[in-house]
C-alpha cells in the first residue's frame, strides 16, 4: 500500500477519534487479514459502485501484507499529544 494511502487511513481514524476500535479490530483481525484482502478483490465489481476501484485495491493490498498491519498498528499506538479545543498543547 502507498505511503499517501497509508497515511489517508491513519488520518481518517484519527480525525474520527477511532482510534482504539480500530486498534481491536486490526489485532482481532490480523489472523484473518489476508482471507479478507482476497474477499475485497472478489466483491470489487460489486463495491466500485460505492467506492474507488483504486481504493478497494489498496485496502486489499494494506491487508494482505502483514508488515503493512504491523506499521498501521504502530503508528496508531503512537502518542499524539493531546490538545485543548483551541489548539494549545496541554502537558
Amino acid at each position: 500500500m502507498g505511503a499517501k494511502q497509508m497515511d489517508d487511513l491513519y488520518c481518517r481514524i484519527r480525525r474520527w477519534r477511532l482510534t482504539l476500535p480500530a486498534l481491536l479490530f486490526l489485532e482481532i483481525a490480523r489472523p484473518f487479514s489476508f482471507l479478507a484482502s482476497q474477499g475485497l478483490l472478489l466483491c470489487q465489481p460489486l463495491l466500485s459502485y460505492l467506492v474507488d476501484e483504486s481504493s478497494i485495491a489498496g485496502y486489499a493490498e494494506l491487508l494482505a501484507d502483514r508488515e503493512n498491519l504491523d506499521r498501521l498498528v504502530a503508528r496508531l499506538e503512537e502518542r499524539e499529544p493531546v490538545r485543548d479545543p483551541e489548539g494549545e498543547e496541554k502537558g
